[in-house]
């Protein structure tokens, strides 16, 4: 199994364990014992015996398999914040980009050199909408993801009627779906700052981030 795959049993709902690096094992099950063949009862005499031993039955159990990305950095944010753009821009990943909702519908990693001795994983979590935490739009897929992070990229579009709000709303269903995420570290990028009517407004925006704190 990948890096980050948690098991449980399907049934119980316990988790059984949690595989975080290369080549760590894990027993989920016990193999029968095997029986003895007829061979071991084989005598001078009794060359070709019909006599054989049972083995003992293995153990069964129905599992569930979660994949949660290992990842330093998470970018996070509404559908069409910028966040493939942003992860293309910095590594070398190749996400799809598109002026449509949803563009993304997998997470996409991608490794940042930071300098010679230093690199960071980046995940590109797919656009998270108001009721996420709920399962709607993409939100049970990706939201255990961001689990796993050190810190997350929140990006919010400079173009929005509110930033702040957008940036409320998907704070708010991080907290409903993790109360951890709530205190994960965040830097807050405020794209398309390019544009002239984000210019205009941009302290503006600034204040009311500042506001917050």
């Amino acid at each position: 199994m990948p890096p980050g795959t948690v098991i449980y049993d399907a049934e119980t709902g316990v988790l059984l364990g949690d595989l975080t690096t290369p080549g760590q094992q894990l027993l989920v099950c016990k193999g029968g014992r095997g029986g003895l063949g007829n061979q071991h009862y084989a005598t001078s005499r009794n060359q070709a015996p019909r006599t054989a031993e049972r083995g003992e039955p293995h153990e069964e159990k129905m599992i569930r398999l979660e994949l949660k990305l290992i990842a330093d950095i998470g970018i996070i944010g509404l559908p069409n914040a910028g966040k493939s753009t942003l992860l293309g821009a910095l590594t070398n990943a190749k996400p799809k980009i598109g002026d449509y909702p949803f563009t993304t519908l997998e997470p996409n990693l991608g490794v940042a050199n930071i300098d010679d001795d230093t690199t960071v994983v980046m995940a590109d979590i797919p656009g998270l909408i108001e009721g996420a935490a709920e399962g709607a739009g993409l939100g049970h897929d990706f939201l255990r993801h961001i689990q796993r992070t050190r810190v997350l990229i929140h990006m919010v579009d400079g173009l929005s009627e509110d930033p702040l709000a957008d940036y409320s709303q998907i704070n708010s269903e991080l907290a409903l779906f993790d109360p951890k995420l709530a205190t994960k570290p965040q830097i807050v990028a405020i794209n398309k700052i390019d544009q002239p009517d984000v210019q205009e407004r941009l302290k503006e925006i600034k204040a009311s981030f500042k506001k917050k704190k």
